[in-house]
């Protein structure tokens, strides 16, 4: 006899063959290859309601989203694709849909300033405007404050953000890693641009 998880799940797999498209599950085993280990192709369904009752699309800068999938596992931490759109699992519960963070970008992790070992490859996340940045100057005379922006980054093996790491994301973009909050769930850290 089948349990009610079990249940829950394979209506959740039912729902998402019918709303979602298929798309591509990877595990992350290697923090510098990210998407190296596809797991399989399964059906997904986004939506920013975890009722799916698909009536409005995502609100601009929050990146929360939830999945159905009919995936035989998802684990915190795995990067699901969808049409070149990438979002990563960040939480798990009994009996609901998958929390997810939709990304916005692929970013890569350094050392410390004059560090050059990288850490953190091309890897999916979430780098979101928070506000206006501290009173940290570029040293030109009349510059703007550089923005405050907060990461989101799924759980990567072996791998730890620490403040003064700095990050490249696809547009050549560099930030300079201010705070860091690391869970089980991933990280957020909230960067500053470099403006030099």
């Amino acid at each position: 006899m089948r349990t009610m998880q079990e249940r829950v799940e394979a209506g959740f797999a039912r729902v998402a063959r019918r709303l979602g498209i298929r798309g591509r599950h990877y595990r992350v085993l290697d923090p510098l290859k990210p998407l190296k280990v596809q797991v399989g192709s399964p059906f997904l369904c986004f939506d920013a309601d975890a009722g799916f009752q698909m009536r409005k699309p995502r609100m601009w800068a929050r990146p929360m989203e939830y999945v159905l999938s009919d995936a035989l596992s998802l684990h915190i931490g795995d990067v699901l694709e969808q049409e070149e759109r990438f979002h990563f699992v960040s939480g798990i519960e009994t009996y609901r849909p998958p929390l997810c963070v939709a990304c916005n970008t692929r970013v890569s992790v350094f050392g410390m300033r004059g560090v050059t070992q990288i850490h953190v490859e091309h890897c999916p996340a979430s780098v979101v405007l928070i506000g206006k940045g501290e009173d940290r100057h570029s040293g030109m005379p009349g510059a703007l404050r550089a923005g405050s922006y907060m990461l989101y980054l799924p759980v990567l093996p072996g791998f730890y953000l620490t403040p003064y790491m700095q990050i490249i994301d696809e547009l050549d973009f560099r930030y300079i890693v201010d705070a860091v909050e690391t869970s089980q769930n991933g990280t957020r850290a909230i960067l500053s641009l470099q403006q030099v």
